[in-house]
């Protein structure tokens, strides 16, 4: 080994000089231990060294008496054992064009001019012998393939010619050691009629389990071992290698002694006697049950991510989900699965219902039930985590199931398979998708859950477009409400005030001051001025919104008197309660001062009186403050129309409100205020109503809120 390698690294080299001195240059120049350098000093001498040896590269000097170097090239490449070796020229006198084309033309590879580059040299002589030296490894790699061949289909041909009556002992022990190397195939032969098995290999005894004599007892143990499915086929196949005579290759399945099944390649022939009657069926069985499950592996792949492909596509094409999800369902019953639903949790955590659909209609009132009552998905819901049901056992519907007519309505389904994935998407989980297969054949991997998981990140995505996409429509809504009830509301203070303005001034240009009365003025001016606080008022509310939505509503902390400043804004409200007949119940225990920002809790004091007297006019309002545990309640309770309960946690967002504005005037600010101000003070808000029976608005403030607590901002923003 070690003597083939080194010659395979040994190069040859046939240097061709005719003045000595030039060939003593280019030997130091070329020195290598990897090198053997061949000097001729003619082209003649070149030319009989060329007769019985093949170096790897020529280096030719193209000036030399008797014969020049293109003479001596024509002769190389005219010969057909020599035309395939390289030559470089050397030339210090021909350096023209015209002469390295000609060196070309005679078959050279390189054209070097004297003085030439000792580096250069030896670089573009290394690149040749290196060449030279894979040539001769692919040569000899060839040669050891086509060995290996040989050796193949040598130890073939004595697997056939197994038990000839015409064959030596000798070669029948050599025959019989190459059947019994074979690990991962079957070699046999039978009789022609029967099929009764004459010879088997040592390997069928580990590959199927049966016993080698076990063969040999019964005439139809070998077709017994075929699996009932390919029976026929088997049959029709050696049917047809007795009547044609042609050699026979098929794929079939064989039963282990353990009930299992393997695939095998068989490959069979019948063997002649000396007087060319037929003898015996020999036949090889190769084990390609690992090929076919390779093979099956790429079906089943190929099918998954076609089906992903498909449900990409579906999920890409529309942000409608109830009609995306409708074709998905479909997708899934055509290509996957007897059963497939998704479950949306809504915002109590409460598993809800966006897809179910199952192939057989009849059965989905069964299959509503069963996810109503004992969902397949509950554990994946729990655990956040892919669930797989490979084998639908009783033991699973036990699990799954809270009493024994659930058992027996879940396993009516005759459920074979199962899976259950969750929908998360950025670490919420939205939900629950599962699969059920009600087919054998069609049993659920490790595999198909992964791609499941898979889908479920882009079904989750697709729900979170989808929720974004109507968040967007809904905030575009409110904005058009939005400005519809702004400009209404900023427009009703505006015209009276118009209209006040306008008498004023018509007043002054047609009639002397000394006729106007002083109690027509001040009329007109207390209205323009109450006007004008209203408008004063939906201003700041708006630039209150813009200071929450950028953070820089900042907080002014000291102490004072709650008590007091709730007595103030009631004062200050005394015409609006009067004229909307609500008498004021306080109950006030707190004694201490506060530490709170001032104005801000005037605000909300405002916010929600004013709320009180519109929507609970002509009934008395209930307002009261006391302290626990270091928080301050304060509770403003009337008796109007009350909010229904679905809508008691959305009248605290932006633009929200309980009842329609065509009722009701306000931008529906006043209470996401309040919220955004009381967290900002690290308190909270929280209302509890009943229609038509009033409404309790409850603050929970800090007595004291920390003094680094300086700006409200907008959670949701």
């Amino acid at each position: 080994m070690e003597s083939t390698k080194a010659n395979l690294e040994m190069i040859d080299i046939l240097l061709v000089d005719d003045r000595e001195e030039n060939l003593l240059t280019l030997g130091a120049v070329l020195e290598d231990p990897s090198y053997t350098l061949i000097q001729t000093s003619s082209g003649k001498e070149a030319l009989r060294y060329l007769l019985d040896n093949e170096p790897a590269l020529i280096l030719l000097d193209v000036q030399m008496p008797e014969m020049d170097g293109f003479e001596i090239a024509s002769l190389i490449k005219s010969s057909e054992r020599t035309r395939e070796i390289p030559i470089i020229f050397i030339t210090a006198i021909n350096v023209g064009t015209t002469f390295i084309q000609k060196g070309y033309e005679y078959g050279a590879v390189d054209y070097i001019q004297k003085p030439y580059d000792a580096v250069v040299l030896k670089s573009k002589v290394g690149t040749f012998a290196e060449l030279a030296r894979k040539t001769r490894r692919l040569v000899l790699a060839e040669k050891k393939l086509r060995e290996s061949e040989i050796e193949d289909r040598k130890r073939l041909l004595l697997q056939l010619e197994l038990k000839s009556l015409n064959r030596k002992q000798a070669y029948q022990k050599k025959f019989l050691d190459l059947v019994e190397g074979i690990n991962h195939g079957i070699v046999w032969s039978a009789s022609i009629d029967s099929l009764q098995v004459s010879f088997v290999s040592r390997s069928a005894e580990r590959i199927l389990g049966y016993q080698i004599q076990q063969w040999s007892e019964n005439q139809n143990f070998l077709m017994n071992l075929v699996h009932p499915d390919d029976r026929e086929t088997v049959q029709a196949a050696f049917h047809t290698l007795r009547t044609e005579k042609a050699d026979i290759n098929l794929e079939h399945r064989l039963i282990r002694r353990d009930g299992g099944e393997i695939w095998v390649n068989t490959w069979t022939r019948l063997a002649l006697n000396e007087d060319g009657t037929e003898a015996e069926i020999r036949g090889l069985s190769v084990d390609i049950t690992p090929l076919k499950k390779a093979e099956e592996n790429l079906i089943q792949n190929k099918r998954r991510s076609d089906f992903l492909a498909e449900a990409s596509l579906i999920l890409s094409e529309s942000l409608d989900s109830e009609a995306a999800f409708s074709k998905l369902g479909e997708l899934a019953l055509s290509k996957l699965a007897d059963w497939f639903s998704i479950y949306t949790l809504n915002d109590e955590g409460h598993a809800k219902e966006l897809l179910l659909c199952h192939t057989d209609p009849n059965k989905m009132q069964i299959v509503r039930h069963i996810e109503n009552t004992d969902q397949l998905d509950r554990q994946s819901l729990r655990t956040r985590k892919p669930v797989l049901y490979a084998d639908f056992s009783d033991e699973v519907i036990r699990s799954l199931t809270k009493n024994d007519e659930h058992f027996e309505i879940l396993r009516s389904l005759k459920i074979k398979s199962a899976m259950a994935v969750p929908l998360i998407v950025r670490g919420d989980i939205l939900g629950t998708m599962s699969f059920a297969s009600e087919r054998s054949e069609n049993q659920y991997t490790a595999a198909d859950l992964c791609m499941a998981e898979d889908l479920a990140r882009r079904v989750g995505t697709a729900l979170e477009n989808a929720n974004l996409y109507q968040k967007a429509k809904a905030a575009v809504r409110l904005r058009d409400e939005f400005l519809s009830i702004a400009s209404h509301e900023l427009k009703t203070p505006i015209t009276p005030l118009k209209l006040q303005t306008d008498s004023l001034m018509y007043a002054l240009t047609h009639q002397s001051v000394a006729e106007l009365k002083p109690e027509k003025i001040s009329k007109m001016v207390e209205i323009s001025n109450r006007q004008l606080g209203r408008l004063s008022r939906l201003v700041d509310n708006l630039l209150d919104i813009a200071r929450i939505n950028s953070g820089k509503l900042r907080l002014n902390l000291k102490d004072f008197d709650l008590t007091e400043l709730i007595q103030e804004v009631i004062e200050r409200f005394s015409d609006q309660l009067k004229h909307s007949k609500c008498k004021i119940e306080l109950n006030i225990t707190l004694q201490q001062p506060v530490f709170w920002d001032r104005m801000r809790i005037e605000q909300v004091i405002t916010n929600l009186l004013t709320n009180a007297m519109k929507y609970g006019a002509g009934k008395p309002i209930c307002i009261s403050a006391s302290m626990t545990n270091g928080d301050v309640t304060i509770s403003f309770r009337d008796h109007g129309i009350g909010i229904a309960k679905r809508d008691q946690n959305r009248i605290f967002l932006r633009f929200e409100r309980a009842v329609s504005e065509n009722h009701f005037g306000g931008l529906g600010l006043g209470l996401y205020i309040v919220s955004q101000i009381l967290e900002a003070h690290g308190g909270k808000v929280f209302v509890e109503s009943e229609i038509n029976v009033g409404s309790t608005f409850h603050l929970k403030i800090p007595f004291k809120v920390k003094a680094d607590t300086s700006t409200c901002f907008d959670s949701s923003a």
